[in-house]
C-alpha cells in the first residue's frame, strides 16, 4: 500500500469478503431487459436513431411542461425531422420503455397532532441505494472489502489512517460479524437547504446515503456521485398554540420518518443481505451505520437535545 508517497506496511483482516456465487451487475441487467434484442440493430432504441435520442434528451433537460413540449413539437421546422414522437405523451411513453433505475415511493405519514398540510414522505429504499453503489461498475477497484492496518514502516510503530476501513472501529465491527462476511458500512448525511430565497422561500430536507467502503479520493469528488438521494424528509408546520412544542413535534416527526425509512438497513445490519459487487461476486453483507454527517443544529435534534 502507498500513502502520501511513502511505502506503508499493512496487515489485512483475514477471512472476510468470501465470494458465495455469481450475481448480476447493472450492465448485465440492462442487457437482460425485455427490449434488449432491439439494441442489436438500434443502439438508441426505443428511439429511432441518434437525432431522435438527441432531441428527446434536449427536451427532457429543459424541464418543460407537457404543454410546452407539445407546442415545441408542433412547430413547422420540427415536422421536417423524422422523429418517433410528436407529443409529450409519446415521448414519455418512450422513456417508460427504458431500463428502470431506483424507483421513488411516496406515502402519507400519520401524525398525532394536526398540520397545515398532509405530511408526504418521498423516498428510495435505502437498501436498494446501497446495492446500487456496491454493484456499480464505476467503483470497481475503488472500494475496500476488508479492514486493514497501515503503518509508516515495517517496524509497525506509527499507524496511518487513510480510509474508514483502516480504522480500529472497522476492525472491531468485522470481529462482531460471521467469518467470511463483508461490512457495507453506511454513511448518511442530511441538511435543510433553501431552494428559493426570493420566490416563496421554498425549503427542502434531503437525506443522502453512501458507502464508507468507497475510497476517500473517489468519494470526495462530486463527479463520482458517491452519495445518492434516498429521501426527501417532510417539512411541515404543526398547528399547536405553544410554538416551542411545534419544534418538538417536528423533531419527533423527523425521528419517526428516519425509523421508517431505515428499517431495511437495520434488518440487513442484523440479519445480513446478499449483494453482488462490481465484478458480479455475491458477498454476505452487513450494513452498519458508521457515520452521520450533519451540522450542529441537526446533531442536537438527532441526539434529542
Amino acid at each position: 500500500m502507498t500513502y502520501a508517497g511513502h511505502f506503508c506496511q499493512g496487515e489485512q483482516f483475514e477471512g472476510t469478503a468470501i465470494i458465495y456465487s455469481i450475481g448480476d451487475t447493472f450492465l448485465r441487467c440492462f442487457d437482460m431487459d425485455c427490449h434488449a434484442f432491439h439494441h442489436q440493430t438500434n443502439m438508441y432504441y426505443p428511439f429511432a436513431n441518434f437525432v431522435d435520442w438527441e432531441m428527446a434528451n434536449f427536451l427532457l433537460q429543459l424541464n418543460l411542461s407537457m404543454r410546452e413540449v407539445n407546442n415545441y413539437l408542433s412547430l413547422s421546422m420540427m415536422k421536417k425531422m423524422l422523429l418517433s414522437f410528436w407529443t409529450a405523451k409519446e415521448l414519455h411513453r418512450h422513456i417508460e420503455d427504458l431500463p428502470k433505475g431506483l424507483c421513488w415511493k411516496v406515502c402519507i405519514v400519520p401524525t398525532c397532532h394536526p398540520t397545515t398540510n398532509p405530511v408526504q414522505l418521498y423516498w428510495h429504499d435505502p437498501l436498494e441505494c446501497i446495492e446500487a453503489l456496491f454493484n456499480h461498475p464505476f467503483y470497481a477497484g475503488k472500494m475496500d472489502y476488508s479492514p486493514f492496518h497501515v503503518f509508516t514502516a515495517v517496524e509497525q510503530v506509527m499507524r496511518v489512517y487513510s480510509e474508514w476501513m483502516s480504522s480500529d472501529r472497522a476492525w472491531d465491527l468485522q470481529m462482531q460479524v460471521p467469518i467470511g462476511s463483508t461490512l457495507c458500512s453506511v454513511i448518511l448525511s442530511s441538511d435543510k437547504i433553501n431552494i428559493t430565497s426570493v420566490c416563496g422561500g421554498k425549503v427542502a430536507h434531503p437525506l443522502l446515503i453512501s458507502l464508507a467502503n468507497i475510497r476517500m479520493n473517489v468519494q470526495n469528488k462530486g463527479s463520482s456521485h458517491a452519495f445518492l438521494l434516498t429521501t426527501l424528509m417532510p417539512i411541515t408546520e404543526f398547528i399547536y398554540p405553544v410554538t416551542r412544542i411545534c419544534s418538538v413535534l417536528e423533531a419527533c416527526l423527523f425521528h419517526a420518518c428516519l425509523d421508517f425509512i431505515l428499517e431495511p438497513l437495520k434488518k440487513a445490519a442484523q440479519f445480513s443481505w446478499m449483494m453482488a459487487d462490481p465484478l458480479r461476486n455475491v458477498q454476505f453483507c452487513f450494513t452498519p451505520l458508521v457515520s452521520y454527517i450533519v451540522n450542529t443544529p441537526e446533531v442536537c435534534m438527532l441526539a434529542c437535545i
